[in-house]
Parts: structure tokens; sequence; C-alpha cells
């Protein structure tokens, strides 16, 4: 990849803290190709939160609801069977936005005690801040707390050459709260893109538009961890 084009990627790795997310992603920030991390409070060890610090990247707390919707743990759990999980207990009253707001205040806690500050940015395990309901939830706690980066992409959702599923929602859900997101002024990338929704990263790298763009990538996973490898 040239320099042009590695300036253009915030290249953030996420669920640092379960499944085997540790050792790839503290040897590739200290080796300057990942630039955020997002970490799963609830699974993190003082250990492995002073060895995130020591490699001086941006720490970012990645929300998450795994208690609340029994799901989420596994690392290609079907997409299709999450979202009838999730629809099924928000209809039914099981995951509400109180008990949203109470979960995430205490994951902020709980960053606030191990890491001894505020993180560095918001984002959210599987996306779920981008669900509008939860979309103000996920402003206010950002606002209370000074927390000025958040994932969201002022310009919009990238999806490749071949949208997917997951993207093609993301998007529709961007449709609907980007709006009350330009009157918050806080900082975001221009755009956000999965590195899951990309078939060919090489064929995507060539045609970026104008604009930093958020990368999201899993380095536990082995292709993510060879395209960053060779191409960051």
């Amino acid at each position: 990849m040239t320099r042009k084009i590695r300036e253009s990627f915030v290249v953030t790795a996420d669920d640092y803290g379960i499944r085997q997310t540790a050792e790839p992603i503290l040897r590739l920030a200290h080796e300057g190709k990942v630039d955020r991390v997002a970490v799963l409070i609830n699974y993190v060890s003082s250990e492995q939160a002073e060895a995130l610090k020591a490699t001086g990247v941006k720490i970012d707390l990645h929300l998450e609801l795994i208690g609340l919707l029994k799901r989420g743990e596994k690392a290609h759990e079907n997409f299709l069977l999450r979202s009838v999980n999730f629809c099924f207990r928000y209809a039914f009253g099981l995951v509400t936005m109180r008990k949203v707001e109470e979960e995430w205040k205490d994951q902020i806690r709980h960053f606030q005690e191990l890491f001894q500050r505020l993180p560095d940015g918001l984002n959210s395990h599987e996306y779920l801040h981008c669900f509008p309901p939860f979309f103000k939830v996920f402003i206010r706690l950002a606002k209370e707390h000074n927390i000025s980066y958040v994932r969201f992409g002022k310009k919009g959702v990238l999806t490749g050459l071949h949208k997917t599923f997951i993207s093609a929602i993301l998007s529709f859900f961007w449709e609907r709260t980007h709006a009350s997101f330009a009157k918050t002024h806080l900082a975001t990338s221009d755009y956000i893109v999965s590195l899951d929704w990309l078939s060919d990263f090489k064929s995507f790298s060539e045609h970026l538009p104008e604009g930093n763009i958020e990368l999201v990538v899993h380095l536990e996973r082995e292709e993510d961890y060879r395209v960053i490898l060779e191409y960051c």
C-alpha cells in the first residue's frame, strides 16, 4: 500500500479481550499498523490493559450487550440468528433503552477503573450503537462523559463493490441518524467500512473517496491479519 493510501485509513482493531485477540492486536499496534483498538472491557485483564497502554494507540471502548442479548461471544455466529434474537428481545421488552443505558454506563465506569482514564472514543460490538433508538443513548453518553470521538462516519458507510446485508442495514440506519449526529459536533471519520464487507481489499483501495476512512478489522481472523500485514 502506498503511503498516501495508508494515510487515508484509520485502522481500528475490534474486540480486544475476547477470543484470541490480544496477541495479534498488540503485535500490529507496536508495528504501527493499527491506529485505534476497541476494547471489550468486561473481558480485559489488568495485564492486557497495561500491555495495550504501552503501545501508544488510541484506546476506544467497544460497548456491548452480550449479557442482555445472550449472544455475541463467538466469532462467526449466524447473522440471521443474531438478528432474530435481537428483534425478539427488543420487541418483547427484554432489551430496553433504560437497560442499555445502565449497561453502557457500567462499562464506561469499568473502563475508568481499569485504565485510570476515560476512553479515547466510543463504538460498539456488532454496531449496536447504530440502531436509531440506541444511537440516542450512545450519543448522550459520549457527550456526558466528554468522549469526543465516536464511530459513525460523517459522510456515510462504505460498502465495497458488493454490498453485504450488514453494510446495507448500517447504511439504512445512517440515513436515519446522520442529521441528528451533525448537531452534536462530535469527532468521527469521514467514512466507515469493515474489512468483513470487502471481498477484494486491493481493488477497494484503488478507488477511495476523498476523506479519511475508519477501517474496522478483526485481527484474530487470519484473513484480516494478512490483509493488514500486507497492505498497511
